[in-house]
């Protein structure tokens, strides 16, 4: 039949109801393109919790009724990264008749050995864009590794903002990420992703992690989040590029509903978006006075450096820096093939650092030029430790290595216990002749520094792997380690035997993730907690000193100590300045928007830091 006698045939509003009013569209768009057409999104499914799979194969199940040419899963695919988590996901998506995209969360890497790696492998790309009936889908990684925090980072923003370029202004576009925008809880640089997003036609952000069904406007956008999909939530989406509008209908406990609870235009509306909220400018207070700033490619999560007027830096773009102490110029910079959560180390004039690219690398510390690099088996989240002309790190495959520090070559490896939370992410410690591990499996582990050997074991928690000591370093002193466990739990360890000494609990926010440091016979530790406690404790017995509430939440950052004050960072992004002796706050300073979690450096009355706001600090004390 010809088109003309299509037209004569049926009238107009047949046509519409059959999505066949191409003739009066722009002939650039295809013909398909004018049909109304569906897909599904949804988050938080979490195969790896056994209840969890029959819950969601029947949802969906229930969405291949409605038959959409696509599904977006936004994140925690998983529940802990792990291999046969990833086998219970290919086992509840088999035969379903529509293919599922998926964005990671940040249960795909807080506890999985193989983090993103495993993603990759078994699932797709981190952060991926594609075009689909003249509509551009973007799924971003708002992971950050060992967190529940969200952050996009500068790398993956300048990656979407140079794709996006790449279609019409006019284009719509859906954006899918795990952490939500433009509310609390969110990702940490939002605003400077909500200046990206704003400069094309980004008509809704999708995501999950808050397990709530919520929907809330953000810069002239549409956000929504769904409850997980094992609890009963998911969302509808028709596109109907005749009515020039995106129909979302929600999916709740009670059923699918009927009527869409946001109707969004695919067009880009004639008012523009409101600005952003102003960011609040980086601001010194007290005692702190800002010597120097220095934007850096990446964000830091790791443990800055400062060794003879040298300050080495590892951060999430891939690249160590080492930085003038005195003004924050760069000296060299060297690149590695992931992402740095690892802290640099130095040995001599190596510097030691691995990466999530599965390698750990020695560095010229006064070059930069890459003398060695040595291939592991999985990423390097953990830092190293040295003592006799061995380097101990270990890997995302469950193996601690002893490498030559001159060559890099493999002196000894320890296979940790056989299972799938048998790895370690925590700096490495050590007296000189033994190697300390804290492991995900619950054990901190001795190692003889020369073989290699296991001397002993010590089992920091007696709950769940959850709660093992795999962050926070050991501080090494006086025959003794000291050694957190998330169950709230600090631990005074023989150095020899590995026999307990005694173990204290806090009484507010809890022992977790942050690093303990013993300067003058006292240990100085931040707590995970809304208070933003830090503690002073005797070394010798436990006894706590004093008690300082900051009141901002510390999570992983762990205390520097130089003459007589103590410097730490909360989630916020401040820095905090204390009285060593009592706790008294002497001064702060805030950082530009980002994530704070990394771990200062401190010498004489200066203070360096760097946060997920990709800039690192040098301060002075007055």
């Amino acid at each position: 039949m010809t088109i003309e006698l299509l037209q004569a045939s049926l009238t107009r509003r047949e046509l519409l109801r059959l999505g066949m009013a191409a003739w009066l569209a722009p002939r650039h768009l295809p013909w398909s393109e004018r049909a109304p057409w569906s897909f599904a999104v949804f988050s938080d499914t979490h195969f790896g919790i056994p209840e969890n799979h029959e819950k969601n194969r029947a949802l969906l199940e229930e969405i291949a009724g409605f038959s959409p040419e696509l599904a977006v899963l936004a994140g925690d695919v998983t529940e802990r990264g792990w291999a046969d988590e990833y086998d219970a996901l290919d086992r509840g998506l088999a035969g379903l008749g529509y293919r599922v995209r998926m964005a990671p969360g940040n249960h795909e890497v807080r506890w999985a050995p193989y983090g993103l790696q495993l993603f990759g492998q078994r699932v797709g790309p981190a952060h991926q864009i594609f075009e689909h009936r003249g509509v551009v889908f973007a799924l971003l990684a708002t992971t950050v590794p060992l967190s529940h925090w969200g952050h996009v980072g500068g790398t993956q923003r300048r990656w979407l903002e140079q794709e996006l370029q790449r279609f019409p202004s006019d284009t719509p576009v859906f954006m899918f990420m795990h952490l939500p925008a433009g509310r609390a809880g969110s990702v940490d640089d939002d605003a400077a992703l909500g200046d990206v997003l704003a400069r094309c036609n980004t008509r809704i952000v999708f995501t999950g992690h808050g397990h709530a069904d919520l929907r809330w406007d953000w810069r002239g956008m549409t956000c929504t989040m769904g409850k997980g999909l094992y609890q009963g939530s998911y969302q509808r989406v028709e596109v109907d590029p005749d009515a020039g509008e995106v129909r979302i209908y929600r999916r709740t406990a009670t059923g699918l509903e009927t009527t869409p609870f946001a109707t969004v235009p695919l067009a880009r509306p004639a008012t523009p978006a409101p600005p952003p909220a102003p960011v609040p400018e980086p601001e010194a207070n007290g005692a702190l006075r800002v010597r120097w700033t220095r934007p850096l490619g990446g964000g830091v999560l790791s443990h800055l450096l400062l060794r003879r007027g040298t300050l080495y830096v590892s951060a999430m773009d891939g690249v160590v820096y080492a930085l003038d102490a005195k003004n924050g110029s760069v000296r060299w910079q060297a690149a590695t093939g992931g992402y740095c959560h690892s802290s640099p180390v130095l040995a001599g004039n190596t510097l030691i650092v691995g990466s999530a690219d599965a390698q750990v690398y020695g560095f010229d510390a006064r070059s930069g030029q890459e003398r060695w690099r040595f291939a592991t088996g999985g990423p390097v989240y953990a830092s190293a430790a040295v003592a006799k002309g061995v380097a101990a790190i270990a890997s995302g495959d469950g193996v601690v290595y002893g490498l030559d520090v001159r060559t890099g070559r493999e002196r000894w490896r320890f296979p940790l216990p056989a299972g799938p939370s048998a790895f370690a992410q925590s700096p490495a410690g050590t007296d000189g002749e033994r190697f300390f591990i804290g492991a995900w499996d619950r054990y901190v582990y001795a190692l003889d520094a020369a073989t290699g050997a296991e001397l002993w074991r010590y089992a920091a928690t007696p709950t769940s792997f959850y709660y093992s000591a795999a962050i926070g370093a050991p501080a090494v002193t006086g025959g003794r380690l000291y050694v957190p466990s998330n169950d709230n739990v600090l631990h005074a360890v023989d150095a020899r035997t590995g026999a307990p000494v005694w173990t204290v609990k806090s009484p507010g926010d809890k022992y977790g993730y942050s690093s303990p440091r013993v300067v003058g016979g006292r240990i100085y530790i931040g707590c995970l907690g809304d208070k933003g406690e830090v503690r002073c404790l005797a070394a010798e017995d436990g006894r706590e000193l004093w008690v300082a509430a900051t009141g901002s939440t510390i999570y992983e950052s762990s205390p520097a100590v130089a003459n007589g004050r103590v410097a730490i960072g909360s989630v916020d992004g401040h820095l905090w300045l204390l009285d060593a002796r009592d706790g008294k706050q002497l001064g702060w300073f805030r950082f530009p928007p980002g994530h704070f979690t990394a771990s200062p450096a401190a010498e004489g009355n200066r203070v360096y830091a760097a946060t997920l706001a990709e800039v690192a600090v040098g301060l002075e004390a007055k």
